[in-house]
């Protein structure tokens, strides 16, 4: 699969852990389930963790001999509040792994010499973005009832650019934005995109999951973007990075790029496919890292190398 026709340097084409192709990239879960937030559409059930440290650090040392790329901490909450956080990210980063950290960015990432530490051990960083421009909307969504989360979440924006996160690393940056795209944002889209190319920052736009609250029977569908939705916002990105003579294939699941993400682990160590299929298929506390990365290629086919081609099999209305 030729993922990239061309890949432009200093637009913010490719993120630094998710750059190396499909299943390079675990989801682990392996953070607190503490957060201040209560985002409406969370695709979690902030399992408590009950991995020990010791734990922990054995499947990252799998998942390093596996030949994955990359960690994605996601947390069951906010991962920057987990007690053994800088152990976790710096054995990861040890091990040759790129640790890619998602985060409210508004709770620790306001700290200088949090952002320094985690510049130094070579994280990549994806702070919440629902809207860059739209203070009452984002707040919205994390059901921030103080109206300062926007703020607080920009100041950090501008505390890791200080850093030099969204500096060029071989080509890369290690800062972006994973956008959940739907009605009341849908119209951010351009802006958004043209401040990301223009600043070295990645960006994809992700609809709803049918796992997590978005799953649920009772979340709120008219929120949900239509075919025609999707459709148009998909000509607008294939046009937009024309401009940036940025052209390539454009997926159902990201727009931008393909999903790379293979396997997520719970902090419970339960593991299933990947975010978008929470089927439990197993635990680390039972089985191997290969040898679950093999159970989900064969009894999930559009896991497989064969099977694959960029689009998730599992995106609401994709």
């Amino acid at each position: 699969m030729k993922t990239y026709q061309k890949t432009p340097e200093r637009i913010g084409a490719m993120l630094k852990g998710w750059h190396n192709g499909y299943a390079s990239v675990v989801d682990f879960r392996a953070m607190t389930s503490a957060c201040e937030h209560d985002c409406f559409h969370c695709f979690t059930d902030k399992r408590k963790k009950d991995l020990k440290l010791s734990e922990i650090l054995g499947v990252i040392d799998q998942i390093a001999e596996a030949e994955f790329t990359a960690i994605n901490y996601l947390g069951e909450g906010e991962p920057t509040l987990d007690k053994d956080f800088f152990p976790i990210i710096e054995h990861t980063t040890k091990r040759g792994l790129v640790p890619v950290l998602f985060t409210d960015a508004a709770t620790k990432l306001r700290d200088k010499d949090f952002v320094r530490r985690l510049f130094d051990l070579e994280a990549t960083v994806c702070p919440k973005c629902d809207s860059l421009f739209n203070a009452d909307y984002q707040n919205w969504v994390v059901g921030d009832k103080t109206g300062n989360y926007f703020e607080k979440r920009n100041q950090a924006i501008q505390v890791l650019i200080e850093q030099g996160f969204n500096k060029p690393v071989d080509g890369m940056t290690r800062l972006g934005f994973d956008m959940v795209v739907c009605k009341r944002n849908v119209q951010e889209v351009e802006r958004t995109l043209r401040y990301c190319r223009d600043n070295n920052l990645w960006i994809v736009f992700s609809t709803f999951l049918p796992s997590g609250r978005s799953g649920k029977e009772k979340f709120n569908r008219s929120l949900m973007l239509t075919e025609e939705d999707l459709a148009q916002m998909r000509r607008q990105l294939s046009q937009i990075d024309k401009s940036y003579r940025f052209e390539h294939t454009i997926y159902n699941n990201f727009g931008t790029m393909p999903c790379v993400e293979f396997m997520q682990i719970y902090g419970d160590g339960r593991v299933s496919p990947c975010p978008g299929n929470e089927t439990i298929i197993g635990n680390i506390r039972e089985s191997s890292i290969k040898s679950l990365a093999d159970k989900i290629r064969t009894e999930f086919p559009c896991h497989s190398f064969e099977k694959y081609t960029g689009h998730c099999s599992y995106r609401v209305l994709s």
